[in-house]
């Protein structure tokens, strides 16, 4: 398996970004957008509360969260699911068996390649915006660079769910209804709509035991420095690991079936 293989399946994945561009433009746009609605949504509920804190978060807290949420998404982000679901489909999967790398890592180059885009065009100026205009404080470098290793084990976890939904293609085919489901439970339980400290205290403790918070909360809260570092990290690269090796075996049974079947 050659480091070039890799990089040029990256760089398609960059050219596949870049014919989207007037989307990630307006991605892009919407942002900023999305940010002044929370911006003044939560001022809005704080100034009727009354209350300068609610759940550990203040105002402040909490304009800043959501400039990191987007900023995480950016980083995190994957439809793997629906490049798998559509290669079946239309018969397009028997270019991945004719590499001379793995489905996995194909799929996963393919996916970085799309990412390094949505880094440049997307991540660091929503980063930079965050900063002039919301207030988002740098980060001192030692929790800089934890929060950098946590996005990429975050990335990581995100790619390795929506695979092994991908890999329930081979089975099933369709799975658009299953592809609405992953995002809804990784957008809810990873606290992409609001932080896990306002859940119920059962939910809270159940979310630990699941994958979905490392993908977006754990990031967020060790960029804010609200979670010990070295534990958080340690969760996420766990659950890398399990993930990878569930796909491991999952993948070689998809492709038998795929070689057997014709699908």
């Amino acid at each position: 398996m050659s480091i070039n293989h890799h990089i040029g399946l990256a760089n398609i994945g960059i050219k596949v970004a870049t014919r989207y561009r007037w989307e990630a433009i307006a991605s892009l746009i919407a942002t900023p957008v999305s940010l002044i609605i929370y911006y003044f949504l939560w001022k809005s509920i704080f100034t009727y509360t009354g209350a300068s804190v609610i759940r550990g978060f203040a105002f402040n807290d909490m304009v800043q969260y959501y400039v990191l949420s987007m900023i995480v998404g950016f980083f995190t982000w994957s439809q793997v699911d629906g490049w798998i679901e559509n290669d079946i489909v239309n018969g397009w999967m028997f270019r991945g068996m004719l590499l001379p790398i793995g489905l996995t890592p194909w799929y996963l180059s393919f996916e970085m390649g799309i990412n390094v885009y949505n880094i440049v065009v997307q991540m660091i100026p929503i980063f930079l915006i965050g900063i002039v205009f919301f207030g988002l404080p740098i980060a001192p470098a030692v929790p800089f660079l934890a929060f950098i290793m946590s996005i990429v084990f975050a990335f990581l976890i995100y790619f390795g769910l929506a695979y092994l939904l991908g890999l329930g293609a081979f089975w099933m085919k369709r799975i658009q209804g299953l592809r609405k489901v992953r995002r809804m439970l990784v957008a809810f339980l990873g606290g992409s709509f609001i932080p896990l400290a306002f859940f119920p205290q059962w939910l809270q403790s159940v979310s630990h035991f699941l994958p979905f918070e490392y993908v977006k909360s754990v990031p967020i809260l060790i960029y804010l420095q609200r979670v010990p570092v070295i534990e958080s990290l340690l969760a996420q690269l766990a659950w890398v690991i399990a993930l990878y090796v569930i796909i491991h075996f999952v993948a070689k049974m998809a492709v038998r079936r795929y070689a057997g079947v014709g699908l």
